[in-house]
């Protein structure tokens, strides 16, 4: 039976429970710290930001590098270091911001200070909640240029986000990585920016082998993640396409998706 070393989950959609809650399960708190306390590592790999991460996990047994904003930042969350970092180059951030404008598509500038939407932006006051600042309402994103940008994501409606991606894909697709981490919200990063290539330099700095890693997500954006791993879990919630590319699917993020995945298939491997 193969033994695993390294657990990346998600969080949105995967680890957390539905909105409003957005919590971990004591069931899944409980999973987690028996696989910690038998030697496996636990990397979150997530698109929020380190605050939203120490304040949304806390109390969980992590330790050591962490993925942040889909794959363009790694970092400890013991001492907050930057172990790697892949911002959008500039001279696409203005073209792209330009593209999801044309599209009808409210977006959002992520800097290492902090988030900024434009105004009237959906969702944007519940992304973080108190004691976390909120995204910071402009009227126009694009006068943060040129700030260093670590991703632009852009928020739509669900029925036709999917095309507006494929449109996004086509025009920046062969320079920058688009991807979709929810029903609604679009990303576009760095070309190397992705879960799959953050977790392939997670598992080098820990010195573990891609078969040794277990990798649980429910998105587009996991999709990476997912294929590098030697075990893939994708949520019951997940999209077909993402449960397609997993080895095995649990239950959704409402009921315990995760906690049913570590009991049945990691931690009997842990004894």
């Amino acid at each position: 039976m193969q033994r695993y070393r390294l657990l990346a989950i998600d969080l949105d959609g995967t680890l957390l429970t539905p909105f409003p809650e957005k919590q971990v399960t004591r069931r899944a708190r409980q999973a987690l710290e028996i696989a910690r306390a038998a030697g496996m590592a636990i990397t979150i790999t997530t698109g929020q930001m380190l605050a939203v991460l120490r304040h949304v996990c806390a109390g969980l047994p992590l330790s050591g590098p962490q993925i942040l904003e889909n794959g363009a930042l790694i970092v400890d969350i013991i001492s907050g270091s930057v172990l790697s970092e892949r911002f959008l180059p500039k001279e696409y951030i203005l073209p792209v911001l330009e593209t999801a404008r044309s599209l009808g598509l409210y977006r959002a500038y992520h800097t290492p200070e902090g988030v900024y939407v434009d105004r009237h932006t959906p969702r944007a006051r519940d992304w973080y909640r108190p004691p976390l600042p909120p995204a910071i309402e402009v009227d126009d994103v694009t006068t943060l240029y040129p700030r260093p940008c670590i991703k632009i994501a852009a928020v739509g409606s669900p029925e036709t986000l999917p095309a507006k991606r494929q449109q996004l894909q086509q025009q920046f697709g062969k320079v920058l990585h688009v991807t979709q981490s929810t029903r609604d919200l679009l990303e576009v990063l760095h070309p190397e920016a992705n879960k799959g290539q953050a977790l392939r330099q997670v598992a080098h700095l820990l010195g573990v082998a891609p078969a040794e890693i277990v990798a649980i997500g429910d998105h587009y954006n996991d999709v990476e993640m997912l294929r590098f791993a030697g075990l893939s879990i994708a949520m019951g919630n997940a999209p077909p396409e993402v449960q397609a590319v997993a080895d095995y699917v649990t239950s959704d993020n409402a009921h315990d998706g995760v906690a049913q995945a570590l009991e049945r298939l990691v931690l009997p491997t842990l004894e």
